[in-house]
């Protein structure tokens, strides 16, 4: 055997013993991505990384298919991709102010363009240590910027504050999921200010008076 080839027999037996290694549930923290995200600590990897259908060979021979132009889609490799099917599994309710897939009505085409919003993860990036990883107050713009409430209740009119682009006194008033029984404050200058908010989304206790409607079950297997 040439020392080319043994190479190649230790390069492919080194790469199936990791792999080996890295599918077993004892060593999950070795091949995390980063740091759950607050709530999530206590998670099992196997709560969103549901294992795909059929065997590892299987799946590589459906993906080699795949790449040969013998199958109109790949196959999942080892896990399910994540998708928001895993996230509803266990933050669905019928009151949600912004569900992911009210964002997939026509009208929504440019705000899907831009920031995605019919997806969980577009601001929820798990193993990113926070609660919102991707967020900017200009995106409520992207569908509220025409907004005009007729017999406006709140001291300065909401069609004023965007005329001022004023965004980061959305989520000053607003729950964005409106998952917290509170009453909206209706004086503005008294709403949260935004880095309350910000240090919210990283790891900080919510500022938000009011308890939660709704509470998350704690494994998507709970029925």
């Amino acid at each position: 055997m040439t020392t080319k080839a043994y190479g190649y027999l230790m390069g492919i037996g080194l790469s199936i013993t990791m792999l080996f290694i890295l599918l077993q549930g004892d060593v999950e923290s070795w091949h995390s991505s980063g740091p759950l995200n607050p709530g999530h600590e206590k998670l099992a990897c196997k709560e969103c990384h549901i294992p795909s259908d059929g065997s590892i060979r299987q799946q590589l021979q459906a993906n080699t298919q795949y790449l040969l132009g013998q199958r109109t889609r790949e196959h999942d490799f080892v896990f399910t991709k994540i998708s928001n099917k895993q996230c509803v599994a266990c933050h669905d309710r019928e009151n949600d102010l912004h569900p992911t897939y009210r964002f997939n009505e026509p009208k929504f085409i440019k705000v899907r363009e831009k920031i995605h919003p019919e997806y969980c993860i577009s601001c929820h990036q798990e193993h990113s240590g926070h609660r919102v990883s991707h967020f900017s107050p200009t995106d409520c713009k992207l569908c509220h910027e025409e907004m005009r409430i007729e017999d406006d209740s709140i001291t300065v009119p909401h069609h004023e504050l965007i005329e001022r682009e004023d965004w980061e006194t959305c989520l000053g008033c607003h729950d964005f999921h409106g998952n917290h029984d509170m009453e909206i404050e209706q004086t503005v200058g008294r709403h949260l200010k935004f880095k309350k908010i910000q240090d919210y989304f990283d790891t900080a206790p919510s500022p938000y008076s009011g308890e939660l409607i709704h509470k998350a079950k704690k494994s998507i297997y709970e029925k």
